[in-house]
């Protein structure tokens, strides 16, 4: 991190203990990702920050340690609700693609899991520095996704609360009436949030996404000759992981 990066991140910090959160809910690494993608901006990042941890603790996650469990259930519980995301190589401005494959909705005995699981994602995914500085390129793959299971919405809420910078988000595989369905989720997460980045989703068809992000980058059961071997998600999250050194905010 640089210097300005470091002063920034370690002043949100210091606002965050102002405001009454505890040492186990502040993490090193999820105040600079906020803070990076909110460009330094403090107060944003604070906000941020804040209403993230408001929206797990609808899933009595209360704290990192809840989250990280030290590790403990990373195997047997994290690793399997990391299928419904996907590897993929890196978009055209060497950002990462993070690839959400719309196969396995999140039941309700499973949202606590989900949540758990997609910080682990959400870390990994920003583990390089142009994906931290920079941003992501976002793409939902909803062509398979049929079972409702009535918890969309309170899902959705959720993932709009993770501190995320897309610079675009492409919605494929939708048609008609998927569309509809989207819009009326998005427009009421967007009720419970200021994210900006609402504007930058589109729908797409696989073969736009597939040109927009590369053949060989798109998971492989796209292109049949991209990236992402089935159990490579979380041998991969883990090496991503590691490789994002905690910053020392205090």
């Amino acid at each position: 991190m640089t210097p300005e990066e470091l002063s920034a991140c370690t002043q949100v910090a210091q606002k965050l203990r102002v405001d009454g959160l505890q040492l186990n809910q502040l993490c090193p690494r999820c105040i600079a990702i906020t803070t990076i993608n909110k460009k330094l901006r403090v107060d944003d990042a604070v906000d941020s920050y804040k209403t993230f941890m408001k929206a797990i603790s609808d899933f009595s996650i209360n704290s990192f340690s809840d989250i990280y469990a030290n590790f403990s259930d990373f195997d047997t519980i994290i690793s399997p609700r990391l299928i419904s995301y996907n590897v993929c190589g890196l978009d055209s401005l060497g950002r990462q693609i993070f690839w959400i494959n719309g196969k396995n909705p999140v039941t309700v005995e499973e949202e606590r899991d989900a949540v758990r699981a997609g910080w682990f994602w959400f870390c990994a995914i920003h583990s390089d520095n142009v994906s931290l500085r920079q941003g992501v390129t976002f793409v939902i793959d909803v062509s398979s996704s049929t079972e409702k299971i009535g918890n969309e919405k309170k899902m959705q809420k959720t993932w709009q609360s993770y501190p995320l910078r897309p610079q675009r988000i492409l919605i494929m595989g939708a048609g008609y009436l998927k569309r509809l369905f989207i819009n009326g989720l998005v427009s009421f997460a967007a009720l419970f949030s200021k994210n900006k980045v609402l504007e930058r989703i589109r729908f797409a068809t696989v073969e736009e996404v597939t040109k927009e992000c590369g053949a060989t980058n798109v998971p492989s059961y796209i292109s049949g000759v991209g990236v992402g071997k089935e159990g490579d998600v979380a041998a991969w999250v883990k090496m991503r992981f590691d490789n994002f050194p905690e910053p020392k905010l205090w």
